[in-house]
């Protein structure tokens, strides 16, 4: 499997802060089965410790190189998640080295918790257009896609992928996440799943659980969430047809309906 979402550097944001806790963190990721892991640390985020960009290669060299020494066989690649910001386009092409998925023309970008911005649509599409394919980060998680689903169909439809974290299928970031991410997947409106890791215990690596009889995702669907397309988007290539993409509703559940869906 490959996760393509994962924050491992230490001391670089709000994941492991010693780098012992981040060779724990490699390691579990490798006993759940991870054979490729991209490195996402926060940039242009208030959660982002990073200074300069050579102060983050410094890391992720030296991180590497440990992981290496250490025997761990999880092959690490550089990435980052960047925040929607007014001047993202400008930042992407300015520093593409840095804050693509490995070099490449997909990257990670997350909204707020709670904004999708006006024109986002828009400002997607011209992204694509450029070259550029965002990948939306754990929309699942969102308060407006969580409210309007229908808005991430229509940031799809202007080329952008989506991700969603291994956390929200299990319930770990609450209910809401956890309907709107099986809504999603249910609709063909994720591309990718991603352990989106901080630590050893809470939010910690792998997603070997999706490989369980009880998980209600299937297997070939499992297996091109989890490795076809995340290969394709480390290589640079055109990923795998995941379906049509299905509209869906915009109304929010009950909190009855949101419990069976979680213990059904």
């Amino acid at each position: 499997m490959i996760d393509i979402h994962a924050h491992i550097l230490p001391g670089l944001d709000d994941g492991p802060e010693t780098l012992e806790e981040a060779i724990e963190m490699m390691r579990i990721a490798e006993k759940n089965g991870i054979k490729t892991l991209v490195a996402t640390p926060h940039i242009l985020s208030p959660l982002s410790k990073i200074r300069t960009f050579s102060q983050l290669t410094q890391v992720f060299t030296g991180f590497k190189h440990e992981v290496q020494r250490q025997g761990i066989k999880v092959d690490l690649l550089p990435g980052a998640e960047v925040l929607f910001v007014s001047e993202l386009a400008e930042k992407i092409k300015a520093f593409r080295e840095h804050l693509t998925i490995n070099g490449s023309r997909y990257f990670l970008v997350e909204f707020p918790p709670e904004i999708v911005f006006p024109g986002s649509v828009e400002y997607i599409f011209n992204l694509v257009t450029q070259g550029f394919i965002p990948i939306i980060a754990h929309p699942e998680k969102n308060e407006v896609f969580q409210e309007n689903p229908r808005l991430l169909f229509d940031i799809l439809q202007a080329g952008a992928l989506s991700q969603v974290d291994a956390g929200s299928l299990t319930g770990e970031f609450g209910l809401a996440a956890h309907s709107t991410a099986l809504t999603l997947i249910d609709h063909n409106l994720v591309h990718i799943i991603a352990s989106d890791c901080h630590h050893v215990a809470f939010r910690k690596p792998g997603f070997s659980f999706l490989n369980q009889k009880k998980c209600a995702i299937p297997a070939d669907r499992i297996e091109l969430m989890t490795e076809k397309i995340p290969r394709a988007v480390i290589n640079d290539a055109p990923i795998p047809d995941i379906g049509l993409m299905q509209v869906p509703g915009t109304h929010k559940k009950s909190f009855f309906q949101l419990f069976r869906e979680v213990f059904r």
